[in-house]
């Protein structure tokens, strides 16, 4: 079954031009991508506005700079993901919304398709993927119109990107790493639920939401209901990417400390809560030592711009008692940053930003805002949390940090948290990983100016290849349709055969990897379970040599 969920409209211009981008250049990896360019004359990749070349980028107009833009990241994906069909992206340059750098998605969706000669299809019944997804498991185009892109991608003309390739952007936002994220969702990134309502589309869920385990209920999006998916979407900090290529992985990228927030008395009210974070100030992962002091109510004065005098959005009346404190604000009238400017003008080491009564039913808001000047830590809470603050004041303390002993952005067994806000940010909510997590990762729902242009856990800075992995983009050098397993950078050669239990030789592998104590040991169990599998008659003694070589030059776990 084929859905094409893309507007007809779009492609009759599409075909303006084509740059055909043949990668293999990687131990594992080998894709065709081909960018359309849907521009008309003189904007977006045509735009003749002269440009010097910069960090790489050798185009000498504006157009052709953006074009090896897309060139550049698009080869990181070819040398990274294997399929025998060409992956076709539509792209365009337009005027989109306030902050908005970029979107990307699929053109259409395959559910319940087989495969060519040895390719597996579908893993998954009655299951949405992705097109480009679905041709690499089919072995061939899934959609019955010929060269049908498979993703359709438009970024923003109104930004001044940094159009170098070689990460060096300083203040500017890096175009390489926003395609890298665009194209991302493109190749299956994402979910199709509609997270306000819970519905999954046309009534079927889809392989990225299988994936997606709520700690609350102990189920899988797949296993919900509507509603319980509706309550889901909104369970901040408690929905985790289930998938075992990123759990294994994420303890290389992953640093311990995560973000907490707590109230330490009094006693009625203490304990962690749930909490926002912003895009500003010093975020919780970079904290030196944590934030404890009392808490005390800002108290601004009552004017026409903002009647309340908990709101925070003027010079606040009681700085005195502000002054190395925490300061608790109401939400309402100003931005969130404005608030934690004024806050700390007063002297307050951290800022608590709690909803007013319109956001009454809301949970804590993701706080978006600029200013350089800000240094001080920002969160967020529910009103419920807020006003039961309010009502032991005084004599609240509280506690923005880091927990020791838990990754941020994991759960505390490990599995990888995704950005569930409360409530819903149509666009983010779902198809990303959580804000909190440090090392920042490429596929958070905003671009963090640290990021790198990996997309792997390979030097130690990424994770979407992993999740790529986990909903189906299997290794497959020789393109033949036939997974192989891959330790680390080295590709055995030999067929990923399912063995036990519904587990691969890879998965069997990633297990080992998990629960080994050193490198030895991780070695030595690859060993025996070569030999198993060989004595078993599943692998011969070449195949089974071919795995331990690639184990033992792994330098696994590290």
């Amino acid at each position: 079954m084929r859905k094409n969920i893309l507007n007809t409209k779009s492609l009759l211009v599409s075909f303006a031009m084509m740059v055909v981008l043949a990668c293999s250049s990687s131990a594992f990896g080998n894709a065709t991508i081909v960018i359309v360019n849907a521009d008309g004359v003189n904007e977006g990749f045509n735009d003749p506005t002269p440009a010097a070349p910069v960090g790489g980028n050798t185009g000498t107009t504006l157009g052709q700079q953006r074009l090896n833009a897309f060139t550049y990241a698009a080869s990181i994906w070819g040398s990274t993901l294997d399929s025998n069909v060409t992956i076709r992206i539509i792209a365009a340059f337009n005027p989109l919304g306030v902050n908005v750098l970029g979107s990307a998605g699929p053109t259409y969706l395959n559910r319940d398709f087989g495969g060519v000669g040895s390719f597996p299809g579908s893993e998954f019944p009655a299951t949405w993927y992705f097109g480009a997804l679905a041709d690499k498991r089919a072995g061939t185009e899934t959609h019955p119109v010929a060269g049908n892109p498979d993703i359709v991608a438009q970024f923003s003309s109104d930004f001044n990107f940094y159009l170098g390739i070689d990460n060096n952007h300083g203040p500017l936002n890096d175009l390489v790493a926003v395609l890298l994220h665009e194209f991302g969702h493109g190749l299956n990134f994402a979910n199709q639920v509609n997270e306000s309502t819970g519905a999954n589309f046309m009534g079927f869920t889809d392989v990225f939401a299988r994936h997606n385990l709520d700690n609350t209920t102990g189920k899988t999006w797949d296993q919900m209901t509507q509603a319980e998916r509706m309550a889901s979407a909104v369970n901040n900090g408690r929905v985790v990417w289930t998938g075992l290529n990123v759990t294994t992985k994420a303890p290389y990228v992953l640093l311990f400390g995560s973000p907490e927030v707590k109230i330490l008395t009094p006693a009625a009210i203490a304990g962690q809560k749930q909490f926002g974070t912003a895009a500003f100030g010093t975020p919780i992962s970079l904290l030196a030592a944590p934030v404890t002091g009392t808490v005390v109510a800002a108290v601004d004065a009552a004017d026409v711009a903002g009647p309340a005098t908990t709101d925070g959005c003027s010079a606040l009346t009681n700085a005195a008692a502000v002054a190395g404190n925490i300061a608790l604000v109401e939400r309402g009238t100003c931005g969130f940053v404005v608030k934690a400017k004024i806050a700390q003008d007063a002297g307050a080491i951290g800022v608590m930003i709690y909803n007013n009564a319109a956001n009454a039913a809301a949970g804590p808001a993701a706080m978006g805002g600029v200013d350089a000047t800000v240094i001080i830590p920002s969160i967020s809470l529910s009103r419920a949390d807020g006003l039961a603050i309010v009502g032991q004041l005084p004599g609240v303390t509280g506690f923005i940090g880091k927990d020791p002993t838990i990754r941020a952005g994991a759960d505390a067994v490990g599995k990888v948290r995704l950005f569930m806000p409360n409530p819903v940010i149509g666009g983010s909510s779902g198809s990303h990983f959580d804000t909190i997590a440090f090392k920042n990762l490429l596929m958070e729902p905003s671009i963090n100016p640290d990021l790198t242009h990996d997309v792997s856990s390979a030097n130690g800075n990424d994770l979407t290849l992993e999740l790529l992995r986990d909903v189906g983009w299997f290794p497959d050098a020789n393109l033949d349709g036939v997974p192989e397993v891959v330790i680390g950078q080295c590709n055995s050669g030999v067929p990923d055969l399912v063995v036990s239990g519904g587990n691969s030789i890879s998965d069997l592998i990633l297990l080992l990897e998990q629960s080994a104590a050193n490198h030895g040991a991780y070695v030595s169990g690859v060993a025996h379970l070569g030999n198993a599998l060989r004595n078993a008659g599943i692998i011969t003694g070449a195949q089974k040599s071919a795995i331990q070589t690639c184990a033992a030059g792994s330098g696994l776990p590290n």
